[in-house]
């Protein structure tokens, strides 16, 4: 049960509080996580002791899954093949991600920082399939995220999964043809999305949140397809949806009401990839020039953080993808001309 990866124990960062509201120009220190020898880096996850974790290129032009601690990026390995790519941190240090075996395929995985990592296919081969992605963990260890059953293109199905404990659990699609969950908050509801066609992640489908044990409906925005991104303690998921225009809009589904939360000055799509408890959520969303523009949402009103950081820089910020308690945010942008991944300190 043991998967490839290595990790060595670094210890995180300080916990630094802010207080609620929106932020003033250059309120923000910036870090360039560097890469593991590539030209890309991808920020994708924030704890709440300040690690990051993510996927970076090497030398070799592969993607790897990494962990950014103590100031460090750590290539945390794969199951085997070339690549692997890290979504999500929990407090405790267990890493969520996908990996390649050695025959290509890519597998969800669980690993910690001490080095203990768990290959899901070893668990349960209803997990064996081409393709399977672990997406969302919570404080409690709880892992979910999906997994393809065996069988052909047409024939094989996305199924959604709940680990803890080295047991996992089938949820099943929802009531859909396929289901894909995408974050789990500390209560262990999951908020993702499902189809009634084959194959969710590319066909039409419905944003949902699974609320101590019932489906929760997350409605649309006028048009056919919504995407739930993530969830927090407040049971409140954001994500994205079309408006019936074949534009995507961020939205915030709270209190059983959706509200679309519209886009920069301008803009036509905009997308949220991340909410904390406070309901201070980040994304990204077109300006007015249609360029992609990082962004953070507190107290209902959004701000380009690109306005928000020390002029000069050389970076454009394009995506925000997650955010933690103390309001820090990682996620991707431009810096002098090549990809890569952010931390924002407020």
């Amino acid at each position: 049960m043991v998967g490839r990866f290595l990790v060595r124990i670094l210890a995180g960062s300080a916990i630094v509080m802010t207080s609620v509201g929106l932020w003033a120009a250059g309120s923000y220190g910036i870090t360039d996580l560097g890469t593991l020898g590539g030209e890309r880096t991808s920020a994708m996850g924030i704890n709440n002791r300040g690690d990051v974790v993510g996927f970076s290129q090497t030398a070799k032009g592969e993607n790897r899954a990494f962990l950014y601690t103590g100031g460090s990026l750590v290539d945390l390995g794969t199951l085997g093949g070339a690549e692997s790519l890290a979504y999500r941190i929990s407090d405790n240090g267990v890493v969520v991600g996908r990996a390649q075996d050695s025959a290509g395929r890519f597998h969800a995985f669980v690993t910690t920082t001490n080095g203990n990592a768990i290959e899901l296919t070893m668990l349960d081969p209803r997990a064996d399939g081409d393709f399977g992605m672990a997406t969302g963990v919570n404080r409690l260890g709880e892992v979910t995220g999906y997994f393809s059953t065996s069988g052909d293109h047409m024939s094989a199905r996305n199924r959604v999964f709940k680990y803890l404990n080295f047991v996992i659990e089938d949820i099943g699609t929802f009531g859909g043809e396929d289901g894909v969950a995408v974050a789990i908050n500390d209560k262990g509801n999951i908020a993702g999305y499902f189809s009634e066609e084959p194959h969710a992640d590319y066909a039409e489908h419905k944003a949902f949140a699974s609320i101590d044990g019932s489906l929760v409906a997350i409605g649309s925005l006028g048009g056919k397809l919504t995407t739930a991104r993530d969830i927090n303690n407040k049971d409140e998921v954001v994500g994205d949806g079309d408006v019936g225009t074949g534009n995507l809009h961020a939205f915030l589904f709270s209190g059983g009401q959706m509200h679309d939360l519209q886009t920069l000055p301008g803009g036509h799509r905009s997308t949220a990839y991340g909410i904390n408890n406070r309901g201070d959520i980040v994304g990204m969303s077109e300006d007015a020039k249609g360029s992609a523009r990082a962004i953070v949402i507190t107290s209902g009103v959004m701000q380009d953080l690109n306005d928000l950081i020390p002029s000069g820089s050389g970076w454009v910020l394009t995506e925000a993808r997650g955010i933690n308690e103390a309001g820090r945010i990682v996620g991707v942008g431009w810096l002098n001309g090549q990809q890569r991944g952010f931390l924002l300190t407020p």
